[in-house]
């Protein structure tokens, strides 16, 4: 899965910077080279992306801080730091 969505990180990676400026917290829906929106909450990202591609891989990341680090345990977010 992870070659799958190689282009689509990219695409994060290469604009990420620009989008901390204009949608920070935001999170990003990218397929391919196309970046198809920006939603407030994780669940919408998630809802458009299975809405148009359905069980196809699709990218969805949060925008966040450049030095944030996340802690988590056993899949529950626990800490968030910058």
């Amino acid at each position: 899965m992870a070659q799958q969505l190689a282009q689509e990180a990219r695409v994060f990676e290469q604009n990420v910077e620009e989008w901390r400026q204009t949608h920070m917290g935001q999170f990003v829906l990218i397929k391919g080279s196309d970046v198809l929106g920006f939603f407030p909450e994780l669940e919408k990202a998630f809802r458009t992306g299975t809405e148009r591609f359905g069980l196809e891989p699709f990218f969805v990341r949060q925008i966040v801080p450049a030095d944030t680090v996340n802690v988590s345990l056993l899949g529950q977010r626990i800490l968030s730091a910058r």
